[in-house]
């Protein structure tokens, strides 16, 4: 073969790759300007002044209170009665009195054992518990529990259970 053949077809080639990544790497045209439209700017909050606020001296900012329960001695001592207290109940039917309740156990705020002393606890409430239910489970086959309902605009800051 020719030396010039060889050439031309050497230059042929890169020739014709210069071309291909030329080609390959050009990109789409670009518009001047920006293409992003204005944001707007959002205005500045209104400063809300405290300075006209008036709070009570013996006002302490907590939103609970504290709910003084008496539990009663156990009324026999051949069966043992166990109590819950709690805060998330829903009443299915009737009157409160007269109804069966539906009862979230996880919001029990006592559980205990009666026993043959009378017995004092004092359970931390918050202001949306204004209403917590007892129950009492009588420790034997066949028992029902005894239901009883506290409301904190009735019976105010104590609780004396009786059955």
């Amino acid at each position: 073969m020719n030396i010039n053949l060889i050439r031309n077809m050497i230059l042929n080639i890169t020739l014709n790759m210069v071309i291909i990544f030329t080609i390959a790497s050009c990109g789409g045209e670009e518009e001047e300007g920006s293409s992003t439209a204005g944001v707007e700017t959002p205005p500045a909050p209104v400063a809300i002044s405290t300075s006209d606020l008036v709070i009570k001296t013996d006002f302490n900012l907590l939103s609970g209170t504290d709910l003084e329960v008496t539990l009663p001695s156990s009324p026999s001592s051949s069966v043992n009665y166990f109590i819950n207290i709690c805060t998330d109940f829903t009443v299915e039917t009737g009157t409160v009195e007269n109804s069966s309740v539906d009862i979230n156990y996880d919001s029990c705020k006592l559980r205990a054992t009666l026993n043959t002393q009378k017995q004092v606890f004092s359970l931390s409430l918050s202001t949306a518990e204004s209403m917590i239910v007892a129950q009492i489970w009588p420790i034997e086959a066949g028992a029902k529990p005894i239901t009883l309902f506290w409301n904190i605009t009735e019976s105010g800051k104590s609780w004396k259970i009786a059955i």
